[in-house]
């Protein structure tokens, strides 16, 4: 019965996001590649946050920033390991990623290194349980019966709580962001970030607590991608309303759509996407603040974006009470 009452709210955001994917990502009118890249900057950041949290690290909040340098880099070649081939655009977000941040230093590189030594067993083991048939179809229970496979624990056996220790929780996201699909999220392939919480791998959790939180957390995933889908011609929109009869050559959209993507550029790190000098991006990044589209704190701080764009999805409950 329970099965039944989730898997409704369930295929009614899987059908939001296949309609958007359809009808709004796959149009090159609509979505232009400064667009598509932005997209997968936005997904990337948000997947790096995601890892944060599974794995508690509290430093680098910024993707690009100098903190945390040895994790951000393991992150990223664990997500290249687990991406499909054929996955273009976040393979460059990741390019992207590595051209923008700072060279790490050469012990940070081995701490790296030995990061994604002893982290690829879990990762391997968590894509290598998609291959299994026995796997159920139903994104929620194929879900949990992810979770149940990979429960353990190496804290104090007497501590419920502890059964959050080490979880290769991490691996399950990482894995979700690399290849929705093997997830049954959407007919076209797309990341979805945060499918599963360190909660549900807690000792104390029964089976219905556990059912609750996981479709918790897939319903959020869903609507936050719909969301990052539908948001991104609106950014562009809104770009093009501040600052309309731009040439050809000008580099200002771009700009934008990085900063709009990553949520916040230093001059520097602006002038090696581009690429340009750290003066001209310097002059970009004080236009769309002149606009207050970016915003700056200080003389050494980045510049962020200065807007939000609400997003108001119809859910299951209101479509079924009209």
């Amino acid at each position: 019965m329970s099965s039944a009452i989730d898997a409704g709210p369930i295929a009614f955001r899987i059908g939001q996001i296949d309609t958007l994917a359809k009808c709004l990502l796959a149009s090159h009118a609509l979505y232009s590649p400064e667009m598509r890249a932005s997209l997968a900057l936005h997904w990337l950041s948000r997947a790096w946050e995601q890892y944060r949290q599974d794995r508690a690290i509290t430093l680098g909040a910024s993707l690009i920033g100098a903190e945390c340098a040895a994790q951000r880099n393991a992150f990223l070649t664990l997500l290249e390991r687990a991406l499909c081939p054929r996955e273009k655009p976040l393979t460059q977000a990741i390019r992207t990623v590595r051209k923008i941040a700072i060279r790490p230093m050469a012990s940070e590189a081995a701490d790296a290194e030995a990061i994604v030594a002893a982290s690829t067993g879990d990762l391997d083991a968590v894509l290598g349980a998609f291959d299994q048939a026995k796997l159920p179809q139903a994104p929620l229970e194929r879900l949990l019966t992810l979770v149940d496979r990979f429960r353990y624990s190496s804290g104090d056996e007497r501590d419920a709580l502890s059964a959050t220790a080490r979880t290769p929780c991490w691996a399950i996201n990482l894995a979700a962001v690399a290849l929705g699909s093997a997830f049954r999220l959407s007919e076209t392939p797309l990341p979805f970030v945060g499918v599963v919480h360190r909660r549900l791998f807690r000792a104390d959790r029964d089976a219905g607590e556990r059912r609750t939180d996981g479709r918790e957390s897939l319903l959020a995933a869903l609507h936050d991608t719909a969301c990052d889908v539908a948001r991104m011609p609106r950014a562009a929109d809104i770009f093009a309303r501040e600052f309309p009869n731009q040439r050809s050559n000008s580099r200002l959209y771009l700009a934008w759509m990085l900063l709009f993507g990553l949520g916040g550029l230093t001059p520097a790190q602006l002038a090696r996407a581009l690429p340009a000098t750290k003066a001209g991006a310097a002059k970009l990044l004080r236009q769309l603040e002149s606009q207050h589209l970016a915003r700056a704190h200080g003389p050494f701080a980045p510049f962020v974006c200065a807007i939000t764009i609400p997003m108001a999805l119809p859910d299951w409950r209101h479509e079924t009470a009209a």
